[in-house]
């Protein structure tokens, strides 16, 4: 960001190939973890995120690469709807940034076996974040309603090896497209209007899942920072000339059967936003941003197979607050506060070879109220997540 964006009316603070085309259409996500979300994949959402050490389809390669080599031969089909209620509070006026009602996040994955030991597979899923005013907040005159859109989109494909009984390694290429767009907020030059702006970047991701006995199975990933090509388009508001990379993130996981038809999953992660100058840098530094700081993450979740057609499952996650309270005049823009999360899920088995998962995810309401250059700014936001997955197994 560039402090000319602190010019405000408060200016006391101011299939594979498929899948993808499937998520680049669709409108950008709203994340509930920075810009992420509580997890990648229907049946993890409905586990709180838990999936690390757990695999169980074909979005396995989002969580952990390594989960691939136990997922099968499979075709998965998703879309969540989020119902987001982000707001911000200037001084004593509050103003709702829901314009949106309803974003749509579609997911995709497929995995083949190739051997006894090795398969391939690819995951396609997104990160993001939507809010739209409905009226000009920090931009002059005649400037547009405030607005920020970001869309990410990673596809991954993944190649995974057995090397033992339970025991398995993975790593995939993280592909990544993102688009940016920015309205009613001047850059470093008073200019807006900038419109939608995209980039292009790659990383990889490793993995390792084991099972230690009969009831334990233990997993490890680690998600490389995604080098992404400069918004050029925003080089006046964002650091680094537009720099805006997708940040490095790593966990641990164990999934515990106590009895059969009965599964406990816990992770903890961590994700290092604070690396991203343009999401990490406070308020007052020279390239303004939005003072986030890294985050960790702890889910749990357990599921039950009640039937040998119908899975339940349940959820809780908690995620380190990243948003600061020194830095909530530009955070309004992407009011991330959410740190907790519910969920319930299940899978309906319609025979052998098609399965339907649905997830109902509360994303429980967070205010962070601003200080010292920020005082008299609080953003918040809730969410409700409403899903379902398709998946052909053969």
């Amino acid at each position: 960001m560039n402090p000319a964006t602190l010019r405000p009316r408060w200016r006391h603070h101011c299939l594979p190939a498929a899948g993808a085309a499937l998520l680049a259409a669709a409108l950008p996500a709203h994340a509930t973890n920075g810009t992420m979300p509580h997890g990648y994949g229907i049946k993890a959402q409905g586990m709180g995120g838990a999936s690390i050490a757990l695999p169980q389809d074909a979005l396995a390669a989002a969580n952990n690469p390594a989960g691939m080599a136990f997922v099968g031969n499979r075709l998965d089909l998703g879309l969540a709807v989020v119902l987001p209620k982000p707001a911000s509070t200037f001084g004593n006026t509050d103003f709702d940034g829901d314009g949106v009602k309803a974003i749509p996040i579609p997911e995709f994955g497929y995995n083949r076996v190739l051997d006894e030991r090795q398969s391939v597979g690819v995951s396609v899923y997104g990160n993001g974040v939507t809010t739209q005013y409905d009226t000009s907040i920090l931009g002059g005159p005649g400037s547009a309603n405030d607005a920020a859109k970001l869309m990410q989109v990673i596809v991954a494909p993944t190649y995974a090896l057995r090397l033992g009984p339970g025991q398995a390694v993975g790593v995939s290429l993280d592909l990544a497209y993102q688009r940016f767009r920015v309205s009613g907020v001047p850059d470093g030059l008073g200019q807006e209007g900038q419109g939608n702006e995209s980039s292009t970047g790659a990383g990889f991701k490793l993995g390792w899942t084991g099972q230690v006995s009969d009831q334990l199975t233990l997993g490890a990933m680690y998600a490389a920072r995604m080098r992404m090509g400069k918004l050029k388009a925003y080089r006046n508001l964002l650091a680094h000339s537009g720099e805006f990379d997708v940040p490095e993130r790593y966990g641990v996981g164990v999934a515990w059967r106590p009895r059969d038809g009965i599964v406990i999953a816990a992770d903890l992660m961590r994700v290092n936003w604070g690396d991203i100058d343009s999401l990490a840098n406070a308020l007052t530094a020279p390239q303004p941003g939005f003072g986030w700081r890294s985050q960790t993450i702890s889910r749990i979740g357990a599921s039950w197979q009640a039937t040998p057609a119908l899975t339940l499952r349940t959820g809780y996650s908690h995620g380190t607050q990243i948003v600061g309270k020194e830095s909530t005049t530009l955070d309004y823009l992407a009011p991330v506060t959410p740190q907790d999360h519910a969920t319930l899920g299940a899978t309906w088995a319609m025979d052998a070879s098609h399965e339907l998962s649905l997830v109902y995810t509360r994303v429980f309401g967070e205010e962070v109220r601003g200080s010292g250059p920020s005082a008299g700014v609080n953003v918040r936001m809730s969410q409700q997540w409403l899903g379902a997955a398709w998946a052909w197994k053969w």
